[in-house]
């Protein structure tokens, strides 16, 4: 009786732990990652200035201003350095502006981001819809 029970016990602690893990951005192993001056030298490279570097997901993150000055989060490959995810701030409206890339991105994110809400609705003339 007991051995079902600890062999039941055992099987939800190892598929909770898989549920834990599948929440991190990055999945490098430690012994792959590079050193913090790594980063710190990366960031430099693109002029950026850095005001927090941390570990969040399984990656390092990094909080601080661009070259422009506008300030970001981003998210960074531990192994590669390469930008995993960046969120950034404009100054002049409050707003976000995110990008998401990965290590198989090939293009480039455009800069300018989606429409925003306000340019769907503020027009002139009224949205023409056709219900079949």
């Amino acid at each position: 009786m007991v051995k079902p029970f600890v062999a039941g016990l055992l099987l939800l602690a190892i598929a909770g732990s898989g549920v834990a893990m599948a929440d991190d951005d990055c999945d490098v192993p430690l012994g792959r990652w590079q050193p913090r001056e790594a980063v710190q030298a990366m960031a430099q490279a693109r002029g950026w200035q850095v005001d927090r570097l941390r570990i969040d997901d399984g990656c390092y993150q990094i909080r601080g201003t661009d070259e422009t000055g506008q300030p970001f989060k981003a998210k960074i490959d531990p192994a590669t350095l390469e930008i995993v995810k960046i969120k950034r701030r404009t100054r002049s409206d409050g707003g976000h502006h995110h990008e998401r890339r990965s290590s198989a991105a090939t293009g480039s994110v455009d800069p300018s981001g989606p429409a925003s809400p306000k340019s769907l609705f503020d027009r002139s003339e009224p949205p023409k819809a056709t219900v079949n």
